[in-house]
């Protein structure tokens, strides 16, 4: 894994901000690279949307998706996401109707090298947007599972644990000092200060 940033205030000024044009919306977005895996192209980025950003589509990722909208609001296939929503698009699923009246701020991962097919998928993947409300869903003891699977997970926590077994990414939305992005390795210590609800995902690659 190729670490660039390991500790991010989301929203904080003088981040290394690039213009990147989305394939198939207009106009450009602000586009940082948080981390990527050159082994299998998987990434975290930041993507800051203008106001009026629009991609109507169709066309689906390659890769899987992940995301969370910081600020603003974001529509994705025709689902709306505002702060504090968490949004899944499974590889492969054909995506439509995306766009942004106000601009967004979010955070996303990509489950592998985000390669744009534009129009319909050749197979139908099921439902082709799930949102989560990460600030007030009902959380469980011991976290809330969001999503599983051979490379990774992803869980909510009303608290984040003190350390992880593995290598952790984990957001916090909507902590006392505002949204926070932090890169953990196996076994390292959460900070003490971070409150709030921890949004964690986990890559057992890495």
């Amino acid at each position: 894994m190729t670490l660039y940033l390991d500790d991010v205030d989301p929203a904080g000024p003088g981040l290394p901000w690039k213009p990147f044009t989305i394939p198939g919306s207009t106009p450009a977005v602000d586009l940082m690279r948080l981390e990527a895996d050159p082994a299998d192209g998987a990434s975290t980025l930041l993507v800051r949307f203008p106001p009026g950003w629009n991609r109507p589509g169709p066309g689906h990722y390659l890769s899987g998706e992940e995301f969370v909208v910081l600020e603003g609001a974001l529509t994705v296939s025709g689902v709306l996401y505002g702060p504090g929503d968490r949004g899944w698009v499974p590889a492969g699923a054909t995506r439509r109707d995306s766009g942004t009246e106000t601009g967004a701020l979010a955070l996303a991962w990509f489950s592998g090298a985000p390669a744009y097919v534009e129009g319909e998928a050749a197979e139908p993947s099921g439902r082709t947007a799930e949102r989560t409300p990460l600030l007030t869903v009902p959380i469980p003891d011991g976290g809330l599972p969001l999503r599983s699977g051979d490379t990774g997970e992803t869980r909510l926590y009303e608290r984040a644990p003190a350390s992880f077994a593995a290598a952790a990414r984990v957001l916090w939305p909507d902590g006392t000092d505002g949204p926070r992005w932090t890169a953990f390795g196996p076994g390292d210590p959460v900070p003490a200060g971070r409150a709030g609800r921890a949004f964690v995902h986990l890559r057992y690659s890495i």
